[in-house]
């Protein structure tokens, strides 16, 4: 057998090793398996295969078996590691400069010679490729030199985890995955699940910015499926973050990154003018990392701080809804004048507050070659704002928030051929909302606004576009609001290789526990002023909620809720280029807590109010399967179920303490105070539920299945070694998250529906009927997507290297889930049928996106210390979804409304008139008919409903820059620190603006998702023959449903046309912005 075979032949083996895999399963060690053959491919038995950490020593070996193969789990992430593998008889082989991703990676073959051949140990070096396995899965794998290299001017692993083609972002912190809702996504760190639990916004984190310095992390991975079945805890997508440990040298890193106002373009769309907010910024932090005891303990600490005040501009809000210079001052004197108190102004610009403070602290102990163990602590302590366009200054809140987790694992080696891994994650997270009004003051709102209702007063000329709503004081869902949580997960794993199997079988146990104050309907009181002239005339409808001291004195709510998990998988080597896998998840609740039970719900309603999870179960097969078609391409897939990720809130709502609303009107109020009759009111009410869970509810769950295509592929001319990537994933709603309102489907009496002129349904006003809602959560089992891309990357040897990637989405959503309260979820819900709706476009498809990544190194001065390196990213994606709808009102909600002064929203599908004829509708003589079918012509609105989230705002470019250049470092630091640099970085968001002011553009779709542009009431059609179109008399309230009882009875009565605009420019990111930073590591 020749040498060149044999090196070719370890070659192939040490590119299986680079062609790493993720088992993503919130895995944050590797484990490794191959075949030990002579040069005739025939198995060697009794092998000895050492796997060495280098910069760690850490040692793992294995034998092989009568088949020749290996395994080994618990290995560290990360590299380089070297292989080296003997055998009597044979010259010994050395696999050097491999690198390990978390989790499983593919099966290598390793061929021997036979000892009398006349050649030195082979020893074979290599550059590792950018193919990933991921589990058999879709997803993307990135390393700590991707993220550091990342251009982005906010230090946020989400900005590198766009490289994938699937994921989307619309900020810090904000990450969507093959179009799916934010909040059904994982996030685990160093195995200890870390995402936003309670589903209180729409981040991945639970902490506003990443929980974690960016130095800190080994390894990043994000899939949207993966089939180990270890995996859980997500259904939109994992972000499996890996931390680094400390090595046999002294390494770390400090830096310093700035960014202020005067770092921010001033033009956007060709000339316009923008004058940022002022910004001042500091992110500074420093990592150190080395050996306690050399070869044995090791340790890495992780110290960074944050310090910001965020930059909001509410330029483009007013424009759109009509709130001009002046509006929100003269407004606050107005209520200042009728009850005594001022809510504060409203700025046109606002700089936020935000400070982060992160530390992370890890221990490595290699107890022996056979056994090792590490310890992970992590905190994180935030302060945050919130603001609101269309709210006084009062009305304004500070969420601090603070997070600590501490991890343990222990990796076993009991035999070559038998492993185990033992983890036990605690998290603790507690959040607060703390409104500026300060204590003992509760919300003044002013209802519909509209300029019609201004003519005469202070205020005249300053609100020019629709009806708006104003807030001041402190909102209602700020009053009582506060929540901690935490979780325990105790995971053990045992994997036993036999012949050409790898079994794995273990158990999770995870206990979660939570606390929460949370009262919606005014705990301090909710003074609302229907009209302005009730606002002048100081007479409002108080309205206020509170749990009767009967019940508890402690209106928090505290419960928990514990899940088993057993899974079992077999990974069948079938033959050298391909292995199948089979698993088994099954998963099971328990739980003794309940919510609280009511006799008058279950009378009325016919369903207790006390169901929990209690004894719910969930069974998810998987299988996948890796197949190399041959040594440049490969072929994986895989089906199978999954769950997770969703918001407790949703769970939690159920169980709130039944609290008592009640409301009255009075004259002469006082916002610091609630009227005395109503507290007493309170304790003299029975509470009832407001929430519940179907007794037939069915833990939430997806079916995935995909396809991955990669090839190594030479272009001729253009290069050789391109990496060609094809993926397709499938998913189908097993069961879904749905919510109805159950006293409108429900109630006798009232249960009877309506029909609106064009067949949709009209439910109960419940408002109207004073009767308050009992949203209950089930399940639907509506809807599938699609997703599918294409990408091509290569590394070249001249330091340049390139990313293009083509991702299209076809993403089917039943509910939106956009909001932590049942009510609202239940009111956000869109389509013609609020209590059984249908699958829809979901507004989180980006359909279409085209992704560029560059890069280049190069040491122009030749000293070993002086690269510089210049990388971009520019993505060019499809705009926002959103629909064409009615414009509704608390006084006219058109098909129905919820109670308890929940006022509906704009998301009602327009009825779009087939012409002035058209039978279903009548134009009120004011309406501008000609504006309107011109729009609706020059706009492309088809006739008749409207598509649910069918229509798009324009295409968006996002483009960033990031240049370093490295400076040699201090030379008398060599013999302590070893080599060292420091490294100037400069970050460039939107570089195309600071290009070409013409260039960068970004648009918003319409506010939520919804352009309403018709204001319309329902009329009887026999009161329009009677009196004429504008005479009739407009059905409000609870009308619509008892007069409209077949879709001839009434008809649309069109009463004004708004044309508003499709795109609305975002200007802060329609400008350039640039960070400038110093690094030093060592």
């Amino acid at each position: 057998m020749s040498t060149k075979w044999l090196r070719s032949g370890l070659v192939t083996a040490w590119l299986s090793f680079a062609l790493v895999s993720i088992a993503a399963a919130q895995s944050v060690s590797s484990s490794t398996r191959g075949t030990v053959t002579d040069e005739a491919g025939t198995p060697i038995a009794n092998a000895t295969v050492i796997i060495t950490h280098a910069p760690s020593s850490t040692r793992a070996t294995a034998t092989t078996g009568p088949n020749g193969g290996y395994f080994k789990s618990g290995l560290r992430v990360g590299g380089p590691y070297t292989v080296a593998v003997s055998a009597d008889g044979y010259r010994s082989a050395q696999l050097q400069d491999i690198y390990l991703r978390p989790g499983s990676q593919p099966a290598t073959t390793i061929a021997l010679e036979a000892e009398s051949a006349a050649i030195e140990e082979i020893v074979v070096t290599a550059q590792a490729t950018e193919i990933y396995d991921l589990a058999n899965g879709v997803g993307s794998a990135f390393s700590a030199e991707d993220i550091a290299n990342t251009p982005a001017t906010t230090r946020d692993v989400i900005r590198t985890l766009l490289r994938d083609p699937l994921a989307q972002s619309n900020g810090t912190g904000n990450l969507s995955v093959a179009g799916v809702n934010p909040r059904f996504n994982g996030l685990a760190i160093d195995g200890s699940l870390q995402q936003d639990d309670f589903g209180l916004g729409s981040n991945t984190y639970a902490t506003e910015r990443s929980p974690i310095n960016l130095d800190a992390i080994e390894s990043a991975s994000l899939v949207a499926s993966d089939y180990d079945v270890m995996t859980s805890g997500f259904t939109g997508g994992l972000v499996n973050l890996t931390t680094k440990s400390g090595t046999n040298e002294w390494d770390g890193s400090m830096f310093y990154f700035s960014q202020t106002d005067s770092n921010i373009g001033d033009k956007y769309d060709g000339n316009n003018k923008y004058t940022a907010p002022p910004l001042d910024e500091i992110e500074q932090g420093i990592t150190l990392g080395g050996p306690i005891i050399k070869d044995k303990l090791f340790f890495f600490v992780s110290y960074d701080e944050f310090e910001s005040a965020n930059s909001v501009d509410f330029f483009d809000d007013d424009i759109e809804n009509g709130v001009q210079a002046g509006f929100f001052d003269e407004l606050a004197s107005i209520i200042e004048d009728a009850t005594g108190y001022n809510p504060g102004g409203r700025p046109d610009t606002a700089s936020i507050p935000v400070t982060s403070e992160r530390t992370l602290a890890k221990l490595d102990w290699n107890i022996s070659d056979r056994h090792r163990a590490s310890y992970t602590y992590q905190k994180t302590e935030e302060t945050g704002s919130n603001v609101d366009d269309l709210s006084f200054v009062s009305a304004w809140y500070d969420d601090p928030s603070l997070l600590e987790a501490n991890t343990f694992q222990l990796y076993s080696d009991w035999s070559s051929s038998w492993s185990t891994t033992l983890r036990i994650n605690m998290k603790e997270w507690e959040r607060g909302q703390l409104c500026r009004a300060g204590t003992g003051v509760g919300s003044v709102e002013i209802e519909d606004l509209a300029p019609a209702d201004l003519v005469g007063t202070d205020l005249e000329g300053l609100l020019t576009g629709d009806e708006v709503t104003v807030i001041g004081g402190c909102d209602r869902f700020r009053q009582a609001n506060e929540y901690d949580d935490e979780r325990l997960q105790i995971l053990a794993r045992a994997d036993y290789f036999t012949g050409n199997h790898v079994i794995s079988a273990g158990l999770e146990y995870e206990d979660f526990s939570l606390r929460n104050l949370f009262i919606s309907g005014g705990a301090r009181g909710r003074f609302v002023f229907d009209s302005f002239d009730d606002l002048v005339d100081s007479t409002a409808l108080v309205r206020y909620e509170s749990v009767p001291s009967s019940i508890s004195d402690d209106p928090a709510v505290s419960w928990g809720l514990e899940k088993w998990s057993l899974f079992l998988q077999d990974s069948v080597q079938v033959s050298s280029d391909l292995e199948i896998s089979f698993g088994l998840r099954y998963e099971t609740y328990s739980q003794s807590d309940k919510p609280g039970f009511n006799q008058q719900i279950l009378d009325t309603y016919g369903t207790r109010s006390d169901t929990n999870l209690d004894g719910r179960d969930l069974i998810m097969p998987r299988v996948s399967f890796r197949w190399d078609l041959n040594d440049r391409t490969t072929l994986t897939g895989g089906v199978g179920k999954f769950s997770g990720g969703e918001p407790k809130v949703w769970i939690s709502n159920a169980f709130s303490k039944q609290s008592v609303r009640v409301s009255d009107t009075f004259v002469g109020v006082d916002p610091t105070e609630v009227p005395a009759s109503l507290i007493a009111e309170v304790d003299n009410v029975s509470p009832v539920p407001i929430d519940t869970i179907d007794p037939n509810f069915t833990i939430p769950s997806d079916w995935k299945a995909s396809l991955k295509l990669e090839r190594i592929m030479d272009l001729g001319f253009l290069g050789d070694d391109y990496t060609f990537t094809a993926q397709a994933l499938y998913t189908k709603t097993s069961n879904g998250f749905r919510w109805i309102n159950l006293s409108q489907t429900e109630l006798p009496g009232v249960n009877n529906t309506g029909v609106a002129p064009d067949g949709r349904i009209i439910y109960a006003d419940l408002e109207d009927l004073d009767i308050d809602n009992l949203t209950q959560l089930t399940n639907h089992s509506d809807g599938s997507s699609t997703a599918f891309s294409v990408g091509l990357t290569n590394v070249f040897d001249n330091g340049f290297d390139f990313r293009l990637a083509y991702a299209y989405q076809d993403i089917e959503v039943v509910t939106e889930g956009g909001s932590s309260r049942g009510i609202s979820n239940w009111r956000g819900i869109r389509g013609l049928d609020r209590n059984n709706p249908s699958a829809t476009i979901s507004p989180y498809q980006v359909e279409h996106s085209i992704k560029l990544g560059l890069g280049y190194e190069k040491d122009f001065f030749g000293t070993g210390q002086s690269a510089t390196r210049i990388d971009f990213f520019a993505a060019r994606v499809s705009g926002d979804h959103f629909n064409w709808t009615f414009n509704t009102s608390s006084s006219n909600s058109l098909f129905g409304r919820a109670g308890a002064g929940e006022s509906p929203y704009d998301n009602n599908p327009l009825y779009v008139p087939t012409g002035p004829d058209d039978p279903l509708v009548v134009f009120d003589s004011d309406f501008d008919q000609s504006a309107f079918f011109s729009y609706v012509d020059s706009n492309k609105i088809g006739r008749g409903i409207t598509e649910v989230n069918g229509y798009r705002a324009g295409w968006n470019t996002l483009s960033s820059l990031r240049i370093q250049q490295e400076i040699p470092g201090l030379p008398f630091l060599g013999n302590s620190l070893g080599d060292n640099n420091f490294k100037i970085v400069l970050d460039i968001d939107n570089v195309l603006n600071l290009i070409n002011s013409d260039w960068g553009r970004f648009v918003n779709g319409p506010s939520f998702g919804d352009n309403a542009i018709v204001t319309a009431d329902l009329v009887s059609a026999a009161d329009v023959a009677a009196n004429g179109v504008d005479d009739a008399i407009a059905l409000t309230g609870d009308a619509p449903r008892t007069t409209c009882q077949s879709a001839s009875d009434c008809l649309y009565r069109f009463n004004s046309f708004r044309e508003r605009d499709v795109n609305s420019i975002s200007r802060p990111s329609s400008v350039w912005s640039m960070r400038l930073g110093i690094r030093f590591d060592f």
